[in-house]
């Protein structure tokens, strides 16, 4: 197993406000916003000129915002605004929701908005690797290594009033295009005179005296309405990239490879609206040949490309397939370069080679395991297969007939863009926001009534009640356990789908799989932990009661659009990944321990902490219990537990994530402002990270989300690697802080 990274104790300075974390990184997908009122300020859009950076979901990118001015100026009319995809589906998709969205949002409005889509190829004449988005990509993409490699890019142009609901398309599915590939497209276009070489972006051609970060986001005067760089970012903050070890992202992060090419060719067509889309099938992902990583002859002459494959240990770009081959591999658990005792040779011809899988009872292989660009994709998709799957089964229920389809269940109260997915794709959704075993109760006797109306309506033949349930194991923030193998019984019954995120839990502590139909996760988070590239993951049950009408939909349905360079540094930062499980559950099990005991008025700060959330401490432990590993994921390890762990304690942890709530806000706020850690959300980071989640996640419904328990003033922690005693240090001085403020306060 590779060994993990070595992290100095928590940084003392906070970063920058709006600064990139980890420092310099031009990928980074945090944000450092180290005081309460920070996240305050960003949320009211008092941060619009100081934000260098964000989630990407959230936050175009600078790369992609300067790449859409160059295209914006070429295609667009100056009252037409655009983002970019990766597809001619998602690209559809797209403006099939501008559509309905307008519409829904301006019924006295007769005629739709005119959404124009552009596609845009680059040919590299040099490059002669995989396809960029591998072996399942789309169309413009090479697919043979010889020929030049073609990038693709759809863009769709719309009226520029109306660029809020497509930012929304691009927040809440994930699936815009990568900022890697847009510096990649930047490069090209920069070496054939067609973009000026170091420009940071040229004015956009409506908004001439805007600068480059404000020239695609809504104007200063609508900005807390709209929310450009709004909503909750999923950013974090990090410790100084000079604390990171050489093995970790963070060390001398290198510019980004430059593609040498003389000559450039671009292809150019526009789709009407009444273009269908076009779907591809399954990728193989399984290359003919690989080349060793450290071989000279596999080096690019560009310095960047260098310093990344030799001392960042990446595979080739070449090897990119072989990278998405490792990764799925690595999800399904058959990845025999992972298991203790394997010779380690990252890019040898055996590395990526296939056992059986550690995921006991699971039947899972590199065929059921599917890449997406970000983990809200995988979800988002999950959604649309499930649809496309209830069709398959019920020929008269189509996502052409919503009626028929059944609404969705969201069990829990979820990350916020799955309650937006459901809401605002496909019939609707029953929304269980607080997620505990009464609420199966009431789930179970709605599915009750519904059946007995449609049966008696339609007869025997009616479609299923609900069309799929959509569930966090553990939820986020408030790391409450559904009770899965209840919902298993109730959706073999009635038949649904079952959709579990196990982005918190993950594979090393919980075994979910058994009992989902579906598994998505974010690998952006603590399967990657660099916090230097998105991914995202959907892992079909293959034993499943409907696996095989959801492989027949996700082959109708599926195309790959991962970008291959992202898939490459996410190959690199996951090969630790049971290790950093580890070793984090450790620290958070002794921080959670000692803030227990506060909580229990046990501690040196009595009457402070209001609530520990954690599945360790949880009323739902007995649902997480019934599937946390007993046995570790790997013979030998010890995953989350002390030197003599318990027997409780045996195999599976309890994850890297908790949350605190306190009996004041003025508590909350001190003890935020005075964590000498990472502050900003995101979570699953190498660094401890904390966020005051709540204010970031539902600044414009903090009463709403109250009624579920997420209180305003909750503060989340993500912990990271750093030494476990200098977090308790840490931990001590900000609950110190705290009491000081109250008391303070109290005197005054």
């Amino acid at each position: 197993m590779t060994m993990v990274a070595t992290v100095s104790p928590p940084s003392k300075p906070d970063f920058a406000v709006g600064t990139p974390i980890p420092a310099n990184l031009p990928h980074a997908v945090s944000v450092s916003l180290p005081k309460w009122q920070d996240n305050v300020d960003y949320e009211e859009g008092r941060l619009t000129e100081t934000m260098e950076t964000g989630y990407p979901r959230f936050f175009i990118h600078r790369m992609i915002q300067k790449l859409s001015l160059h295209l914006s100026k070429k295609f667009a009319t100056p009252s037409e605004k655009c983002i970019l995809l990766p597809s001619a589906a998602v690209a559809s998709r797209c403006r099939d929701f501008i559509k309905s969205q307008f519409a829904k949002q301006s019924p006295a409005v007769t005629s739709p908005p005119p959404v124009r889509i552009v596609h845009f190829s680059i040919v590299d004449p040099n490059s002669r690797a995989s396809p960029s988005y591998g072996s399942n990509s789309p169309p413009c993409s090479s697919s043979s290594s010889s020929v030049s490699e073609t990038l693709c890019i759809y863009v769709v142009l719309f009226p520029a009033e109306i660029f809020p609901i497509a930012k929304s398309y691009w927040q809440h599915t994930g699936d815009g295009i990568s900022s890697r590939m847009a510096e990649r497209c930047l490069k090209l276009l920069e070496e054939s005179g067609r973009l000026e070489a170091g420009s940071r972006g040229d004015a956009s051609p409506d908004q001439s005296a805007e600068s480059p970060i404000e020239a695609f986001s809504d104007s200063k005067k609508t900005f807390a309405k709209s929310r450009y760089h709004s909503r909750y970012a999923a950013v974090g903050s990090g410790v100084n990239s000079a604390n990171l070890s050489p093995t970790s992202s963070g060390f001398l992060p290198p510019k980004p490879v430059a593609v040498s090419s003389s000559a450039l060719s671009e292809g150019l067509s526009n789709l009407s609206d009444d273009q269908p889309s076009s779907r591809k099938p399954i990728a193989d992902a399984k290359p003919e040949g690989t080349r060793p990583l450290l071989s000279d002859d596999s080096l690019s002459a560009d310095h960047s490309t260098y310093v990344e494959e030799r001392y960042g240990r990446n595979l080739p770009i070449a090897s990119a397939a072989q990278a998405k081959l490792a990764l799925r591999r690595r999800i399904a658990g058959t990845l025999l370069s992972d298991r203790p005792g394997c010779a380690k040779n990252p890019g040898a011809s055996n590395d990526s080679a296939a056992g059986e899988t550690v995921r006991a009872g699971t039947g899972a292989t590199e065929d059921d395991v599917y890449l997406y660009p970000t983990g809200m994709s995988a979800i988002f998709h999950a959604h649309q297969v499930a649809m496309i799957e209830r069709g398959i089964r019920n020929p008269a229920a189509s996502p052409g007939r919503l009626g028929a389809l059944g609404k969705s269940v969201c069990f829990g109260f979820p990350y916020t863009d799955t309650l937006k997915i459901l809401q605002k794709w496909g019939p609707g959704c029953h929304f269980y926001g607080n997620g505990k075993d009464t609420d199966l109760d009431e789930l179970e006797a709605l599915l009750e009534r519904e059946e007995a109306q449609r049966k008696e309506k339609e007869g025997d033949d009616a479609p299923p009640p609900v069309l799929a349930l959509f569930c966090e194991f553990p939820s986020n923030p408030l790391l409450r356990s559904p009770d899965l193998p209840r919902i298993r019984r109730l959706a073999d019954k009635y038949g649904f789908i079952v959709v579990v995120d196990e982005t918190i839990g993950n594979f090393v502590n919980v075994e979910v799989l058994p009992y989902a139909d579906i598994l998505v996760s974010s690998l952006t988070k603590v399967f990657s932990g660099d916090a230097n590239v998105m991914g995202g993951s959907l892992v079909l049950n293959p034993k499943g009661p409907q696996a095989d009408t959801l492989r027949k939909a996700l082959e109708a349905h599926y195309e790959d659009t991962y970008w291959n360079e992202d898939a490459v540094f996410l190959e690199r930062n996951s090969r630790d990944f049971v290790k950093r499980v580890e070793r984090i559950d450790s620290n958070t099990q002794a921080l959670t321990s000692m803030l227990w005991k506060e909580k229990l008025g046990q501690g040196e700060y009595p009457g402070l902490i209001k609530h520990v959330f954690y599945p360790k401490y949880e009323v739902s432990k007995a649902n997480y219990e019934k599937c946390r590993r007993k046995e570790p994921l790997y013979p030998g390890s010890h995953v989350g537990h002390d030197s003599e762990p318990d027997a409780e304690q045996q195999g599976g942890g309890y994850g890297g994530l908790f949350s605190l709530t306190f009996t004041s806000l003025t508590a909350s706020e001190a003890f935020y402002d005075a964590l000498a850690c990472a502050k900003g959300p995101s979570l699953g980071t190498n660094y401890t990270l904390a966020s005051p989640y709540t204010i970031l996640a539902h600044y414009t419904e903090l009463d709403w989300a109250e009624e579920f328990g997420v209180e305003r003033g909750l503060v989340r922690v993500s912990v990271g690697l750093e030494d476990k005693e200098e977090l308790l240090k840490m931990f001590e001085s900000s609950l110190k802080a705290a009491k000081e403020a109250v008391s303070k306060l109290s005197s005054s």
